[in-house]
């Protein structure tokens, strides 16, 4: 389950950017047009509240540290960071949704799995930590605030929405106008979804993901950012899953209880997933048996489970084929 909170949640993933701007160890962000990031700016000094408290940035920051896939939002200004979260499911940090937007192929890829390398963050000399999804926070705040300002999570991580982390980021780096367009077209696409397929409206899903033999770390919790993008498009967490599964685990003698107009299963490796289809106990799931279970590979698994501004409209290119069969069953 540590495994599943500190990286599979904390997968983002992939594809270089041609023609963007982009930053190393010892350059400032810099936008895909090449220019600063600081043009166009909003006002500083900007103070924003957290969980931890109270945080100021003095200035345009130039160079920012992403922890927790804040690299998204800042992609839709043009903005690469100089560190990122490191995705061990795709550790060259190359993410589709950032073609064409961003290229950090020069940033630095932090280990944010295990203890963070205060050392190596101090290095980078940021000048901007953004930790909004950062779930080890609270670990390591006070350390990180000693080395540049820290925009956290008002409540706790993972719980927050994607268009509430974006306002937040976009309000740190002066461009809080330009991420509410970007927000806003992401939010159109999730509602032009919904409209092409109005029969996904009250159907039920299921997502689970297969990190070890027998070991079943399943979704159980309707408020968490896990769960937004199903609930936007009509979708509720399927009877099965609220009843029997405990803490987010569920036992292989219970996997049935993943049937549900929509499973979603990934798979840590392609051997588990080899392993799984031979199991009487999975294939024999109405869902499975009927092709509306999409097993996925542990980076979209991870995509799907931590929504973005981004990996949104992505995500939902991967699931489109399977949701239009659930949308148009009775």
């Amino acid at each position: 389950m540590r495994l599943l909170v500190a990286v599979l949640l904390a997968i983002v993933a992939l594809v270089v950017a041609a023609g963007c701007g982009s930053s190393g160890s010892d350059g400032d962000s810099t936008s895909a047009t090449g220019a600063s990031a600081s043009a166009p700016a909003g006002s500083f000094p900007v103070t924003l509240t957290d969980k931890f408290g109270s945080t100021t940035i003095k200035a345009q920051p130039k160079r920012i540290i992403a922890l927790s896939y804040e690299e998204d939002t800042l992609a839709t200004l043009g903005i690469t960071p100089i560190a990122y979260a490191k995705n061990e499911y795709k550790a060259d940090g190359v993410f589709p949704w950032l073609q064409g937007k961003i290229d950090l192929s020069k940033s630095a890829a932090l280990d944010t799995s295990s203890d963070l390398n205060l050392e190596q963050i101090a290095g980078l000399r940021p000048d901007l930590i953004l930790a909004t999804n950062f779930y080890n926070l609270a670990d390591y705040h006070d350390r990180l605030a000693k080395i540049a300002p820290v925009v956290a999570y008002t409540e706790d991580a993972g719980i927050a929405t994607w268009q509430e982390n974006s306002t937040i980021i976009g309000k740190a780096v002066g461009r809080a106008a330009d991420v509410q367009k970007a927000i806003d077209a992401t939010t159109k696409v999730i509602q032009d979804t919904k409209s092409d397929l109005p029969g996904l409206a009250g159907k039920t899903f299921s997502y689970a993901f297969y990190y070890e033999p027998g070991g079943l770390a399943v979704i159980d919790d309707p408020k968490t950012v896990s769960v937004q993008l199903y609930s936007d498009l009509g979708l509720k967490l399927a009877p099965g899953v609220t009843a029997n599964v405990v803490d987010r685990s569920l036992s292989m003698e219970k996997i049935g209880s993943l049937d549900a107009d929509f499973l979603l299963i990934g798979f840590a490796t392609d051997a588990l997933k080899t392993e799984l289809n031979a199991n009487k106990l999975f294939t024999d799931i109405p869902a499975v048996k009927a092709g509306r279970a999409l097993q996925v590979d542990a980076f979209t698994a991870g995509a799907v489970n931590n929504p973005t501004i981004l990996n949104i409209p992505w995500q939902l290119d991967q699931l489109k084929a399977t949701l239009t069969k659930v949308a148009g069953t009775g």
